[in-house]
């Protein structure tokens, strides 16, 4: 028998972060499954519709009936969930090779997968090269910030 994909926990904070990108039925979050998992993966009705029925039940996420199906997305709860599990969907990612979330991240989000990234690294590199990479990325962040902020006080000024 092949190993499971997914380890403890790990299939709910999936569809916790497929929902937190867009609503979706339960057939198009199996397809999206399929999609960014296959074929490695292959979601069945016999566990994604019972680990969306506990996720409602605890009230992360909610269903909507919209043209005779129900529609499931994530409640605040949920989205605190998602949240308060960053470290956990950073290293899932990094496991698996696919990238959750849509791209309408925030840098917290972005730096919680990249620490994911770099922590097995550890006592691996010299800490002052390692520091050194670390200050010129936080430079470079920084241009972009003064950058995009002085792009948008021209756009509300024009």
């Amino acid at each position: 028998m092949p190993p499971r994909f997914f380890r403890h926990g790990e299939l709910p904070l999936v569809l916790l972060a497929l929902l937190s990108e867009e609503p979706r039925h339960g057939y198009e979050v199996m397809a999206e499954l399929k999609r960014l998992f296959g074929p490695r993966y292959r979601p069945s009705p016999g566990s994604i519709y019972p680990a969306i029925e506990a996720l409602d039940a605890e009230g992360l996420i909610q269903g909507q009936p919209i043209a005779g199906k129900i529609v499931y997305a994530t409640t605040p709860a949920g989205e605190q969930a998602l949240q308060d599990r960053a470290e956990m969907l950073a290293a899932l990612e990094l496991r698996v090779g696919v990238r959750l979330g849509g791209g309408g991240e925030s840098l917290d989000a972005l730096l919680t997968r990249f620490k994911a990234r770099l922590s097995p690294l550890s006592g691996l590199v010299d800490p002052g090269d390692a520091a050194a990479v670390l200050d010129r990325a936080a430079n470079a962040i920084e241009l972009l910030a003064s950058t995009s902020t002085t792009k948008q006080r021209r756009h509300h000024a024009g």
